[in-house]
């Protein structure tokens, strides 16, 4: 059986990506949904990798050791302690993300269709710091007047997009570093520089990164998992491509590292519209 889809599109979100693994893991055996190449974005990377490699229950299993061991998101304490961090997400996610790509994940992934992830380049005109403070209150602010599906804004201001082919990591460390990098949202994260230049959250170009896609491709079907509800209609009238998206909201927030049983709740939620999507299927 042929793929329905050739392209397949992971929004951002942070935990609340996790839906898209429970989702996927239903759905693609069902139909299957083995595509050419993979578009992704923050989180998303990491849970379109999880899946390209098949490591999925490693990964589950990291991932909640590491938040069941996690008493806060935010230590104030550690704010007087030089080289200690307040946020605890950033160490946390290289962790559990090193410790799912050993050599063998890895090599599956290298293995697979590629995964072309966005990263943000902040305007010439600003400092790094600078850059990710105007990224996040852009950012907020067209969520909050327009509740946009694609987001314009980053763009407007002066935000560089820049896609890296999973394929151009060599080791399972050059990878992690890329999620991380498309992840870059501080104070959660450091600040991060690639290629010796700052680097944001590719979110704030567009966080769900159809435009990561080679443009030859954008002609073929192409799935694209969200990460939260969005209106219905904001869903219809895009060429080519199938949008779905959680029936409900998630039950972990976006950089919540405290709540294993959130994470696998979402997880759920995910199974959950997996089989209800399936019910719809017509191929």
């Amino acid at each position: 059986m042929s793929s329905p889809f050739a392209s397949v599109v992971f929004a951002g979100g942070g935990s609340r990506c996790v839906w898209q693994i429970g989702f996927w893991e239903v759905v693609a055996p069902v139909i299957g949904l083995e595509p050419e190449r993979i578009a992704a974005v923050s989180a998303g990377s990491a849970m379109a990798s999880i899946l390209v490699s098949g490591q999925r229950e490693e990964a589950l299993h990291h991932f909640s050791s590491r938040m069941e061991a996690n008493e806060k998101n935010f230590y104030p304490g550690n704010l007087l302690r030089p080289g200690v961090p307040a946020f605890p997400q950033a160490a946390i996610y290289r962790e559990a993300m090193l410790a799912t790509f050993d050599d063998e994940g890895f090599r599956k992934l290298q293995e697979g269709p590629p995964i072309y992830i966005l990263l943000a380049r902040p305007p010439r005109w600003v400092g790094a710091r600078s850059g990710a403070l105007l990224g996040m209150l852009t950012y907020k602010l067209e969520k909050k007047l327009r509740h946009p599906l694609h987001p314009e804004w980053g763009l407007k201001v002066g935000f560089v997009p820049e896609v890296v082919s999973s394929h151009d990591c060599n080791t399972p460390e050059e990878f992690v570093d890329l999620v991380l990098q498309s992840s870059c949202t501080p104070p959660f994260t450091p600040l991060y520089r690639r290629g010796g230049r700052s680097v944001l959250d590719g979110g704030l170009v567009d966080n769900v990164p159809v435009v990561a896609l080679p443009k030859e491709s954008l002609e073929q079907k192409t799935l694209v998992l969200l990460s939260r509800p969005y209106p219905e209609g904001k869903l219809l009238g895009h060429p080519n491509r199938v949008y779905v998206q959680p029936s409900r909201p998630a039950t972990v927030s976006t950089w919540d590292y405290t709540s294993p049983e959130g994470l696998m709740e979402t997880y759920n939620i995910g199974r959950e519209d997996g089989e209800q999507f399936l019910q719809r299927w017509d191929g």
